[in-house]
């Protein structure tokens, strides 16, 4: 599962992704058009886990305004 949000008004252009794969969950994260974005790797026991991980992290953005 991959998800990618934006977030954008007057003042900030960022943007957001999650890779799931597994039991590996990776964030992505920075402004639009940086070179280096910043990266989060985070493993987990089992799939369900690192699921429902990702789930709670898309409905957090998706809370804040990020589309």
């Amino acid at each position: 599962m991959k998800k990618h949000l934006e977030y954008k008004d007057s003042v900030s252009n960022k943007f957001w992704e999650i890779n799931l794969k597994g039991k590996k969950v990776q964030i992505t994260y920075g402004r639009i058009a940086i070179k280096n974005p910043a990266v989060q790797v985070k493993m987990f026991n089992s799939d369900e886990e690192a699921k429902k991980y990702a789930e709670q992290k898309i409905r957090e953005k998706t809370n804040k305004g990020y589309a």
